[in-house]
């Protein structure tokens, strides 16, 4: 009687441990936030923030309200909430993205093609020197962005203020970078 209660139990652990295993394991500890300092060394060894892969640190969640007569969408997904249709799209933590350009101080980061760019730069206070996601009209830890030719608000997923969104990079690339410096032993004059 005991065994047959215990082989459910087992089917069960062996499911759940062998899906934490398959999964990938993403770890803070894998990335470094994007700061001013690291972008100056970057531009001082003259090497293209382009080819640098970006992340976002935090889930976030980008959503508006849709007239029922636009109800296409080009990003995310339609939902209908409290009669209302609502797009939502959705940037999990970790996702890779890219640089697309520059303006000013602020880096426009894409983590999919179209024209929807997310804008990061120097944060204030405890983040000035790491990137940060930038916004307007920030209200109760949400803000409005711009995002494909529309306005959003965003709230974050796995933080309680989207202004703690931060840019980072993978650990990895900045101590490739690190390593491309070298000291040169010097020539004397032979006699």
């Amino acid at each position: 009687m005991l065994i047959r209660k215990m082989i459910p139990l087992a089917v069960a652990l062996v499911f759940i441990f062998s899906n934490c295993s398959n999964s990938k394991s993403v770890t803070s500890k894998q990335y470094v936030p994007f700061t001013k300092q690291l972008q100056q060394r970057l531009e001082r060894d003259n090497l293209d923030l382009h080819q640098l892969q970006f992340y976002v640190d935090q889930g976030l969640v980008m959503s508006r309200y849709v007239d029922n007569e636009k109800a296409q969408v080009s990003a995310g997904v339609i939902k209908f909430d409290n009669g209302q249709y609502i797009n939502e799209v959705v940037v999990r933590p970790f996702t890779p993205g890219i640089l697309d350009n520059t303006a000013n101080d602020r880096l426009m980061i894409s983590f999919e093609k179209g024209n929807n760019d997310l804008a990061f730069g120097p944060g204030s206070g405890y983040s000035a020197d790491e990137y940060v996601l930038y916004g307007t009209d920030w209200r109760n830890g949400t803000a409005l962005i711009t995002f494909d030719n529309s306005k959003f608000r965003v709230h974050c997923t796995t933080c309680t203020d989207v202004a703690t969104a931060r840019l980072m990079v993978r650990k990895s690339e900045v101590d490739k970078i690190e390593k491309k410096s070298r000291v040169v032993e010097g020539r004397t004059v032979s006699q």
